[in-house]
């Protein structure tokens, strides 16, 4: 009986130690964070500007930004000047659970009905200046509109990590 118990401890502690593959993000990459609010952020500056709003990249919404009917989860909604887009090209894709340092190119093609946010997966948008990636860590409700994410912001074609 002791020896199956030593083996099992023994098994349990070589299977954990070993990793088989890594689809975790490569932790030596650090990106920066904010919380995307109702009142809007600027990614190019990394702050929310709530006296002049029509800065803002963008905000958070609880409805689809092309599609009011869409209710009751949380989106991300182009600036004013973007949203001029609308529709067809909505100026933002969903690129799933892919971790952010694999995301280096701009989307040639953008969502034209976007999906709501969803926790852990990394959306690429078109800012006044540029583009951003960000990846959703936290969510808020219907009622507390906000997404904590971590985000890359670039004023060229492609992203730096």
């Amino acid at each position: 009986m002791k020896t199956k118990i030593f083996l099992m401890v023994g098994f349990l502690i070589f299977f954990n130690s070993c990793e088989l593959f890594d689809i975790d993000e490569n932790p030596e990459i650090s990106y920066k964070k904010a919380t995307l609010t109702h009142y809007g952020f600027d990614f190019s500056t990394g702050k929310s500007d709530t006296i002049n709003w029509q800065k803002n990249d963008g905000d958070i919404v609880n409805w689809s930004p092309v599609d009011p009917q869409k209710r009751n989860k949380l989106w991300y909604r182009p600036g004013t000047g973007v949203a001029q887009e609308l529709p067809p090209n909505n100026s933002q894709k969903n690129m799933g659970t892919f971790p952010m340092d694999s995301i280096i190119d701009i989307p040639a093609k953008f969502d034209a009905d976007p999906s709501p946010l969803y926790i852990g997966n990394t959306y690429v948008v078109k800012c006044f200046d540029g583009y951003a990636k960000f990846k959703v860590l936290e969510l808020g409700n219907n009622d507390d509109w906000w997404a904590k994410v971590e985000y890359e912001f670039t004023n060229g074609n492609k992203f730096d990590k």
